[in-house]
């Protein structure tokens, strides 16, 4: 499926790059068609219209060098382009200027009439044919001139890729066996030296140490739990004390009634 993409890849990449060069190249044959029609269409009477050969002949020159030289760069062939396309409109304006000065100005009566200072004869058909094709060239030169920068910009650039290398099998030897490990060498067999016995000498035996006799001291008597105490009650509040009534309010004392005036009075007069 790779190999399959690739090779379109690069079928895509030639044709494309094959319309960029056929695209400038026809560009820069139209260039050149728009700028020597008017000179064979007016050959035979006044030409007004032949300065623009000029400009078209720079278009002309310049999209065949963008045809031989956009391997170069990008840049190079969007500069290239460039002048070539300014070199067509000023040559087309130029052609147009023409009828535009004799629609303001005027003209006067065609030959062998007198023409007037200041006055141009009309427009010859082999000026007018020249201008149209003129026009039309240079406007598709212009456009193909395009077509041919829009193909080249497309182009994606190909990185070369080094060639594959063949890669052959490496055998991997097996690792190899561990040595066996060497016997320890035998040491030489000494001769026995005879011992000569040494004299023995008596040791006297240790004598048992006196049994020293120790108080025995007596248990200490084990501790008894303490007990937990309980805890101890608190003291209730005393109750707050009742609040104290008010007396009752002693009784008003009624006055005895005035006496009348027809009631003797009964005074008692101490004997004098």
């Amino acid at each position: 499926m790779s190999i399959v993409h690739h090779f379109g890849s690069v079928d895509s990449t030639a044709n494309r790059e094959a319309r960029v060069l056929w695209s400038f190249w026809l560009a820069c044959g139209l260039a050149a068609t728009g700028g020597i029609a008017p000179l064979l269409l007016a050959a035979g009477g006044p030409n007004r219209i032949a300065g623009a050969v000029i400009p078209f002949a720079v278009a002309a020159i310049a999209m065949g060098a963008n045809a031989l030289m956009y391997h170069q760069g990008r840049a190079l062939a969007t500069g290239l382009y460039f002048i070539a396309g300014i070199a067509l409109v000023y040559g087309m304006l130029s052609m147009i200027a023409v009828p535009l000065r004799l629609a303001v100005l005027g003209t006067c009566a065609p030959a062998p009439a007198i023409c007037p200072a200041g006055f141009e004869r009309p427009f010859t058909t082999g000026e007018g044919s020249g201008l149209a094709i003129g026009i039309a060239m240079g406007t598709l030169a212009i456009l193909v001139g395009f077509f041919g920068l829009l193909m080249l910009f497309r182009i994606r650039p190909q990185f070369s890729a080094p060639p594959p290398t063949r890669r052959d099998e490496v055998v991997v030897a097996p690792p190899p066996a561990p040595a066996e490990a060497a016997p320890p060498p035998v040491a030489a067999a000494t001769p026995e030296i005879a011992r000569v016995p040494e004299p023995s000498v008596a040791v006297p035996a240790p004598q048992p140490e006196p049994a020293v006799e120790v108080a025995a001291t007596p248990p200490k008597p084990a501790r008894k739990p303490r007990a937990k105490r309980a805890p101890k009650p608190q003291a209730e509040l005393a109750a707050p004390p009742a609040p104290l009534e008010l007396a009752a309010p002693e009784e008003p004392l009624e006055l005895p009634a005035p006496s009348s005036p027809d009631e003797p009075s009964t005074k008692t007069h101490s004997p004098g």
